[in-house]
């Protein structure tokens, strides 16, 4: 599921380029951004999936190649077993251009887990890689997340996801 999740995501940003862009000049990935994400998650990379949803924002500073910035999110579960799942985060971002509107980049920031049967929330550390190419002030991202939690919990996550450049 996740193969074909991400497979998905790179045709239809590829698939959009053409149609969507304005022009070819550079993007400014400048400012701040809001964005929602699906995804999937599990707790032992190639396991048992369940999807998620959230909601992402930051704030960039382009730098000419590189970008650097911060970045925040909450994460939830679709879950019909009952499982309850939400997660906070907070963090930073650096990334590369490769191509007049693409990004390439990676996370690490703090991570609070609030999920049933753990007797609680669990802090920890997420780490994170994706790709982000910008329409205008739209944009369409990818991205591969690990989380590393107390307890000797972890997550991995795949998301794709839309958002707005102010």
């Amino acid at each position: 599921m996740k193969t074909a999740l991400i497979a998905a995501a790179f045709a239809g940003v590829l698939a959009a380029s053409p149609a969507m862009a304005q022009d070819e000049a550079a993007a400014t990935f400048t400012g701040p951004r809001v964005g929602v994400e699906l995804g999937v998650i599990d707790d032992d990379f190639l396991g048992t999936d369940d999807a998620t949803y959230g909601i992402n924002a930051g704030y960039d500073f382009d730098l000419g190649g590189a970008v650097v910035g911060v970045t925040g999110g909450y994460t939830g579960l679709f879950d019909d077993d009952g499982a309850d799942l939400r997660e906070l985060s907070l963090g930073g971002r650096i990334g590369a251009k490769v191509g007049a509107r693409t990004l390439a980049y990676g996370t690490i920031g703090y991570s609070n887990l609030d999920a049933n049967g753990l007797g609680g929330s669990v802090d920890g550390v997420k780490f994170g890689v994706g790709l982000e190419h910008s329409f205008g002030n739209v944009y369409a991202n990818v991205e591969t997340r690990y989380g590393n939690y107390e307890l000797g919990g972890e997550l991995y996550q795949t998301a794709v996801g839309v958002g707005v450049r102010f």
